[in-house]
């Protein structure tokens, strides 16, 4: 604690699970050199506005995550002097209302931390997928050797590439999407970029060609998808486009499934042209009697690309306590959320 200085005031709006899986005790003991917990009761296994209400009181921090409720007006009103919202996970829509924005509440979220995660997991996706590791795990577990079977042989031998000198087709300049550009800059990959909302000085400064959605869907050997969840992006991803994308395509998202519309895919799927890694979906869970289960082409995971990891868990909590730190010694915030980006974050 900076000497002289009162402590931040938090209130730990979490369910019992987001608690201790998020927040590590080493860094409790952290943000306590610093700050005091207010709750006056530990965290429940759910939330509810009363308890919100109750724990909220004396506060000019919340920390939220997962599992927490809207912040209503009526909870915000038992803390005048909120001046903070860190939300421990990635989007906050599902907690912050226009209140929040005319009290002029700061906003933070751990999207960056969770940004990593998921362009980690499409890197590895990427390069399993471009290898057609799962189909050949799929023979060799059937008792059958690739070499032995001709004409899939073949097949396989076509779709299987290196990640150099390929084409990869980035939709959407997201935290998401930069570091994925950034973690693919070694595998000298040509990298483009559709994304409405930068300049083609932005894009040159992230090192990327930025081109048009068609562009993107018919010229690129792997296609990414990481734009936000808008009314302007349902199925932006649709039939046409998806016509366009050459032999041998392979199509990721990991943003939201509505972002595609999911029965086209399918039925792109089932020609055998392209493959797929798909992490989101249409509805979630996916549904036991869902096209996509009985698709071979298709890597398929619920929803687990970011965020879900235990030391990624963890990552979030330690993200979020050294953000508060900053805030608390040098008044700096990373990566804040304003209500003016609300309308184009996922």
């Amino acid at each position: 604690m900076i000497e002289n200085k009162p402590k931040l005031k938090v209130a730990l709006l979490m369910n019992k699970a987001m608690y201790e899986r998020i927040l590590h005790p080493d860094d409790l003991i952290f943000l306590k050199s610093f700050a005091d917990i207010v709750n006056v009761k530990p965290c429940p296994d759910a939330l509810d506005e009363n308890f919100m209400k109750e724990a909220i009181q004396g506060a000019d921090v919340c920390i939220t995550s997962w599992g927490t409720p809207k912040l209503t007006k009526e909870v915000l009103d038992m803390a005048p002097e909120l001046k903070m919202i860190a939300h421990t996970a990635g989007t906050p829509r599902a907690i912050v209302i226009d209140e929040v924005w005319d009290r002029k509440i700061r906003v933070f979220t751990a999207a960056p931390v969770i940004a990593i995660d998921v362009a980690e997991t499409v890197l590895g996706a990427m390069i399993f997928s471009l290898k057609c590791l799962w189909q050949y795990n799929s023979m060799v577990h059937s008792g059958e050797w690739s070499r032995n079977k001709e004409v899939v042989s073949k097949q396989l031998d076509y779709m299987k590439r290196l990640n150099y000198r390929l084409t990869v087709g980035i939709v959407s300049a997201s935290h998401v999407g930069r570091n994925l550009i950034r973690i693919l800059k070694p595998f000298g990959v040509k990298i483009n970029l559709y994304d409405p909302y930068i300049t083609d000085f932005q894009a040159s400064e992230l090192g990327v060609n930025r081109v048009s959605i068609e562009e993107i869907m018919a010229n690129s050997d792997v296609v990414s998808i990481h734009a936000p969840n808008l009314p302007e992006t349902y199925h932006m991803i649709n039939k046409d486009l998806l016509a366009l994308m050459k032999t041998g395509t392979l199509f990721m998202n990991t943003a939201r499934g509505p972002i595609v519309d999911q029965d086209a895919l399918i039925a792109e799927l089932k020609t055998g042209r392209i493959n797929a890694y798909l992490d989101v979906y249409d509805k979630e869970p996916l549904p036991e009697d869902s096209e996509l289960l009985k698709l071979d082409n298709v890597i398929l995971s619920p929803h687990i690309s970011g965020g879900h990891s235990i030391n990624g868990r963890y990552e979030l909590g330690n993200y979020i306590v050294q953000q508060l730190y900053s805030y608390y010694t040098k008044g700096i915030l990373e990566n804040e959320v304003k209500k003016d980006i609300m309308k184009v974050i996922a």
